[in-house]
């Protein structure tokens, strides 16, 4: 190759390569995309910071459900007083107080609606048997025969995955236990571990003797829906009842606890109305 010809490759050579570097400027550049958490992660971390920071009143014996009962009293309180002193209520200020009352009212009826409408809704919300509080566990008492325990063994099943709740006891007709399933107090809870099933059911069968919340005959039903309703009654002096328990429900030979207010639906309690009267 003569020296001509070099001279005049080099600046193609040159020219070709100016042009790939510019090609390659013009490029678009791609950049690692922020991974984001998915929307209903986002939601749900949402929903457990308002549920960490929830307001509560804490007063024992008062559901907060009632706030707005209490708020509309209140302000017909303050309608009335401010009707009577008012020698001359102009046009303006009755309109006003017709609103206030109309106002008044819905918050007085609020919680009522607002319990039917969670009660009417309620289904199995599942989640662990665990209840703070309370011990994890399965006894019979001696003298069940085989046949018993293998209808009390699904009565019991069927409770604690048909329904909301966390622990259930099963009682003969002179109140003593005949099984203990799922979430229950002892006398020994958080001192030591839950012994044979014999202490346990003999423990169960004192305490619950003592606290007198099964009524003579077997035949009343006792709906505990929250804790406010469990406060009123003293049921939390009961001995068998974990102190994380929201909501009791008793009928005829059975006892029902759950660590959620408002646990048993009609359709739930109708449920196990029927397993208490086919193990009765």
């Amino acid at each position: 190759m003569s020296a001509a010809t070099a001279s005049v490759a080099a600046p193609r050579l040159t020219s070709r390569r100016a042009r790939r570097l510019r090609d390659d400027a013009r490029a678009p550049v791609h950049r690692p995309r922020r991974a984001f958490p998915p929307r209903g992660a986002r939601a749900a971390a949402q929903d457990d910071d308002f549920a960490v920071f929830r307001f509560t009143l804490g007063i024992p014996g008062f559901d907060d459900a009632d706030i707005p009962r209490v708020v509309g009293l209140l302000g017909a309180g303050l309608l009335v007083a401010n009707h009577l002193a008012s020698s001359n209520p102009s046009d303006a200020q009755a309109r006003t107080e017709l609103v206030g009352a109309a106002l008044s009212a819905a918050c007085v009826a609020t919680p009522y609606f607002g319990r039917r409408i969670d009660e009417a809704s309620a289904g199995v919300r599942g989640g662990a048997l665990d209840v703070p509080g309370a011990e994890q566990v399965f006894a019979f008492a001696d003298d069940v025969d085989d046949a018993a325990k293998a209808d009390i063994a699904w009565g019991t099943y069927a409770l604690l995955t048909q329904t909301n709740a966390r622990g259930v006891i099963v009682l003969d007709a002179d109140g003593r236990v005949r099984c203990a399933r799922g979430s229950v107090r002892l006398p020994s809870t958080g001192v030591a571990p839950p012994g044979p099933s014999s202490a346990v059911v003999a423990d169960l069968t004192r305490t619950i003797r003592a606290s007198g919340c099964v009524p003579d005959g077997g035949e009343e039903e006792v709906y505990l829906a929250d804790r406010g309703a469990i406060d009123r009654v003293g049921a939390n002096e009961w001995g068998w009842m974990p102190p994380g328990a929201e909501s009791v429900f008793v009928a005829r030979n059975l006892l029902l606890a759950s660590d959620e207010p408002r646990a048993f639906s009609k359709k739930q309690r109708s449920w196990a109305r029927a397993i208490a009267k086919k193990l009765s």
